[in-house]
């Protein structure tokens, strides 16, 4: 043999030996640094015990016995579930390089838009549609945000309120209209089309959550021919119908500007600037903006219901809010800039949103590399759950966790309070908004829109339990909810009663005088629009 190959071999004998070596080290080091966590049985995890209602307290109660970063496993998908705010800030943000995937959601067609269907932004993985459609978001609901909503808001509560004079039984529909009006009148100037708006949101919120279709949880039966698989057929109806209303509505709006009536809105902007934009048509704009409208339903909804309730089981806190609200805000509904004057407010909502998050389980995380945390392997691909609930009921942070305490957010002495309170509290930051690059971008959307409609219905409402007809106050269960990813309270009764006379004339009032600006106002633009396109029309021959 030739001695050339000799030394070849031997090179390679000895390149194998070492790379044998370092890997044998490697998975050795794997198994000896993998995370505490539940005995999983083989090949089905954990998923015999784990309840699909109220899945995030049986994760917390992992966690009081496993500790606040633990691994579990359901059919396969690996997860890591942390119930530390400091450790979610170290993997979530300073990680956020590796940690800021989406994990697909089994019942949604495409969830990542790996394939480039681009349809549902909070799901995205990280890829170039993810990137620009984030930064339209942002644009548009800084925008929203720098206008102080364009009035909206201000005129869709006082709407809220003079229904609730009407019709107060039927509140929880009437809350939600309203929050679906406000983010309909941005995206497309159309109000009228709330009711389909908010049922396409609660559409997707339930197929996306894994207490909606089974197929979230037992993934394999998403896999079953088309002939015999019920949750597909329902998907693709689902799914057909909101992206051809969504399409319908950014047509709607071109046609408007066609005829000149087009008022503005995020979807005329669109139109307006297309191709400066780095959306690739249509299909993308209309439901990246179909997708704003969705999501300001989900974030406002839960909050003010359990607004109501902490209202009606906490009187002193209601009485606080009264008359800081009449002191401050002079005997008129309150505004954006009455916020720095309102700090119980502020506190009374941020506490809310401690007591009952919106979105208990968290947001999971998809790691995209093998990595190392405090000696623990994570492998790539594995779920990162921030368990939003834990985060809140830290004893330490949070002392009497389980009771809604607003002075936790006003009185020195307390972890969590802050000066100056001009500027603090603010839900602005809450962990409930996720972490590094998946945070919420509609916080400021959130905050501002609570603060006028718990404020406005300070100002104007008495908010109690409601009586049976023997007289008899009629409970609200304060732990009935649904399981959804976004959490809202089970229908409850409650009762609204104008604070005086006086304010019942004065929410009658103020909605008359507003609906007669807002028509006055869509009359003049109309007037106007139409006397340009003749102009136009007039040179054009």
């Amino acid at each position: 043999m030739h001695p050339f190959t000799l030394i070849a071999l031997a090179i390679a004998f000895v390149g194998f030996s070492i790379f044998s070596y370092l890997t044998s080290r490697q998975r050795s080091k794997v198994q000896d640094s993998e995370l505490p966590g539940p005995t999983l049985v083989p090949f089905i995890g954990r998923i015999h015990d784990l309840p699909i209602n109220f899945m995030w307290l049986k994760f917390k109660e992992w966690a009081d016995v496993y500790g606040p970063i633990y691994r579990t496993e359901m059919l396969g998908a690996k997860f890591i579930i942390v119930s530390d705010e400091k450790i979610a800030e170290e993997l979530l943000v300073k990680r956020a390089k590796i940690n800021s995937d989406r994990p697909a959601v089994r019942s949604l067609f495409d969830s990542k838009s790996t394939h480039g269907s681009m349809e549902y932004l909070p799901l995205m993985g990280k890829n170039q549609y993810w990137s620009r459609q984030r930064r339209f978001s942002h644009a548009k609901l800084t925008e929203g945000t720098n206008a102080g909503y364009y009035g909206i808001m201000n005129f869709e509560v006082k709407r809220w309120l003079n229904t609730l004079l009407e019709d107060s039984d039927n509140f929880t529909v009437t809350l939600e209209d309203m929050a679906s009006k406000i983010m309909c009148t941005l995206v497309w100037d159309d109000p009228t089309v709330s009711h389909f708006c908010t049922k396409s949101a609660w559409g997707l919120l339930t197929q996306m959550s894994p207490a909606g279709p089974i197929t979230n949880v037992i993934t394999p039966l998403w896999h079953l021919p088309l002939f015999m698989n019920p949750w597909k057929k329902a998907e693709h109806k689902r799914h057909d119908e909101q992206q051809a209303w969504w399409m319908e509505r950014l047509n709607t709006v071109r046609a408007n500007m066609a005829k000149g009536t087009a008022r503005p809105s995020w979807t005329r902007d669109f139109l307006e600037s297309e191709k400066t934009t780095n959306l690739s048509g249509d299909h993308e704009a209309s439901s990246v903006i179909g997708m704003l409208a969705l999501v300001g339903i989900f974030t406002v909804g839960g909050p003010l219901h359990y607004f109501l309730m902490a209202m009606v089981y906490h009187p002193v806190w209601q009485k606080k809010l009264q008359e800081e609200i009449d002191r401050e805000c002079h005997g008129q509904m309150p505004t954006f800039s009455d916020s720095p004057k309102l700090p119980i407010l502020r506190a009374c909502i941020k506490e809310t949103m401690r007591w009952k998050p919106n979105v208990p389980t968290g947001v999971a995380h998809e790691s995209e590399a093998d990595d190392f945390y405090r000696g623990f392997f994570i492998p790539k691909g594995t779920r990162i759950l921030p368990l939003d609930w834990a985060f809140l009921r830290n004893p330490v942070k949070y002392p009497d966790p389980d009771n809604f305490r607003p002075e936790r957010w006003l009185e020195a002495g307390w972890p969590t309070f802050q000066e100056p309170l001009t500027a603090y509290p603010t839900i602005k930051g809450m962990s409930s908004f996720g972490y590094g690059q998946r945070a919420c971008l509609g916080q400021n959307l959130t905050q501002d829109e609570m603060l006028i409609a718990c404020g406005s219905l300070m100002w104007g409402f008495n908010l109690s339990k409601k009586r049976d007809a023997n007289g008899k106050e009629i409970d609200i269960d304060l732990g009935a909810s649904n399981s959804l990813l976004i959490v809202k309270p089970d229908p409850f009764q409650m009762a609204f009663a104008p604070r005086s006379e006086a304010k019942r004339a004065q929410v009658l009032e103020q909605w008359k005088e507003a609906e007669s600006k807002e028509r006055e106002a869509r009359e003049a633009f109309t007037r106007t629009a139409q006397l340009k396109l003749h102009s136009k029309e007039a040179v054009t021959a």
